[in-house]
C-alpha cells in the first residue's frame, strides 16, 4: 500500500512502533558492545529498552489488526463456510472489540491508581504510568481497529473468507 493511502493513525503506528523496535536494538548493541569490549554498562539502557519494546508491541498490535496480519484461528469460520462465515467473523470480531476495550478500560483504572502512588522506575526514575499507559493505549487503538474491520465486513469491503483460505 503507498504512504498515500495511509490514514494519519495508521502511519503514526507504523512510525512509531518502528521507532521504538530501531531504538530498542540499537541500545541493546550499544549496552553489549559497552559492556564486553570497553567493560562499562549503562544502568539504564536494559530498561529504557524494555519499556520501548512493551510500546511497540501495544501499538503495533493495533497496526497488525489495521492490517489483518494477526494470527488467528480460522476453524470455525472455515467449518462453517460460505454463508456463516460472515456472521461467525463478526461474533469473533466483536469478541475481540470488547476484550480490547474491557483491557482498555481496566488498564486506565490501573494509571489513576499508579498516578496515585507515584511509584518510580528504577533507573530511568521516570514514573511509571509512562510505561504502563501503553496497555490501555494500545488496547484502546486495537478495538477501534477491531470496530473498522467489523464494519469492512458488514457492508461487504472485507471478504470473511479471504482467498488463501479456500
Amino acid at each position: 500500500m503507498s504512504h498515500k493511502g495511509k490514514s494519519f493513525l495508521a502511519r503514526f503506528e507504523e512510525i512509531f512502533s518502528s521507532s521504538c523496535l530501531i531504538v530498542m536494538t540499537v541500545l541493546i548493541a550499544v549496552q553489549v558492545f559497552t559492556r564486553y569490549v570497553l567493560e562499562y554498562s549503562f544502568e539504564w539502557s536494559e530498561e529504557l529498552a524494555r519499556y520501548l519494546f512493551i510500546w511497540a508491541v501495544y501499538v503495533g498490535c493495533s497496526y497488525a489488526t489495521k492490517e489483518d496480519k494477526h494470527l488467528e484461528v480460522t476453524i470455525f469460520r472455515t467449518i462453517a463456510g460460505g454463508r456463516l462465515a460472515k456472521p461467525v467473523t463478526l461474533l469473533s470480531y466483536a469478541f475481540t472489540a470488547v476484550f480490547c476495550f474491557a483491557c482498555a478500560w481496566w488498564g486506565v483504572e490501573m494509571i489513576q491508581f499508579l498516578v496515585t502512588t507515584g511509584q518510580k522506575t528504577p533507573a530511568l526514575e521516570i514514573r511509571m504510568y509512562w510505561v504502563f499507559l501503553s496497555l490501555p493505549f494500545g488496547m484502546f487503538l486495537m478495538g477501534l481497529r477491531t470496530v473498522e474491520r467489523m464494519i469492512g465486513v458488514a457492508t461487504g469491503k472485507i471478504d470473511p473468507v479471504p482467498s488463501a483460505e479456500v
